[in-house]
């Protein structure tokens, strides 16, 4: 809806081109940084460190750079000139409360899924990546203190909701939405890139979702930083809730993930709620685009 794009340099071609090399040179410079980071071990500090480095050099530096030499108008491109109507974000944060339920049968299905016997290997090694991912998140999220929540906080829920949206959605969507492809093809493609690039496999699907989400929201508000407001609400919800797990495993905070799990009426009544979230959200969103066009 409110997608105006500024005047674009070069071919489409050349644009996904340079974004694709900006972001190679980004891995390699941050795969470098990290691995000297953590040459002592893994520990929490230098895994905070290179989570840090990374964020910036694979998502932020491609993305900047791609935006400032394919138009004048980085900030226009990016979607960061422009902020977001106090509805959106009421609906948005709703919607993500609402769909809790639906998300976690999602996500528990996901799991549970299993490849045929002849690519059981293949299984085996997804399984493996899986569980060092979460050892990754569990030795990034450690401490117990309100200090090591806050710097969680700053880390997973706010850099992380800034650096992958404005790689992800400021630029990749853009570029793909920038030639032939279709606004929807566009952010479908997007979320399927997004959750592909965490190597999480068997929290694929929820992750898919979760970014196509994410790129309407930018679709219909034009502004990159309501999917960042609302990544980064995601991130923290994890955030609180693995730190509350650690410090009173008995709080309702700690079991936020299973609400809705084995419950056929609650994952169909928020299937139900979240669709009447998100029409509302798409009268918001078509009222301040007529708004905007006069």
């Amino acid at each position: 809806m409110n997608q105006q794009l500024p005047p674009m340099r070069a071919t489409n071609a050349l644009r996904l081109f340079q974004f694709l090399l900006f972001t190679f040179v980004g891995l390699v410079i941050g795969g470098m940084v990290m691995g000297f980071v953590t040459r002592g071990g893994i520990t929490t500090l230098s895994l905070r460190l290179a989570t840090v480095v990374q964020d910036i050099m694979v998502f932020v530096f491609p993305a900047v750079l791609t935006a400032v030499l394919v138009t004048q108008r980085a900030d226009r491109f990016l979607g960061t000139d422009r902020g977001f109507g106090i509805g959106m974000l009421i609906l948005a944060v709703l919607a993500m409360f609402v769909s809790m339920p639906a998300m976690n049968a999602l996500v528990e299905w996901n799991e549970g899924l299993s490849l045929p016997p002849a690519l059981g290997g293949l299984e085996r090694w997804m399984r493996v990546s899986e569980e060092n991912a979460r050892e990754s998140v569990a030795i990034l999220l450690g401490g117990t203190s309100v200090a090591d929540l806050v710097v969680s906080l700053l880390i997973v829920a706010l850099l992380a909701g800034f650096s992958e949206e404005i790689f992800f959605r400021g630029v990749m969507q853009r570029l793909f939405s920038s030639g032939r492809m279709g606004p929807h093809v566009a952010i479908w493609l997007t979320a399927f890139i997004f959750s592909l690039f965490h190597m999480q496999f068997f929290g694929f699907f929820p992750r898919f979702v979760l970014g196509a989400f994410f790129g309407y929201l930018f679709y219909w508000s034009g502004s990159l930083w309501l999917p960042v407001a609302i990544h980064a609400l995601n991130n923290a919800m994890v955030v609180i809730a693995e730190w509350h797990g650690k410090t009173d495993p008995g709080s309702g905070l700690a079991g936020v993930d299973n609400i809705g799990v084995g419950s056929v009426w609650l994952v169909a009544g928020s299937l139900v709620v979240t669709s009447v979230v998100i029409a509302a959200m798409l009268i918001v969103a078509g009222r301040s685009y007529v708004s905007h066009c006069k």
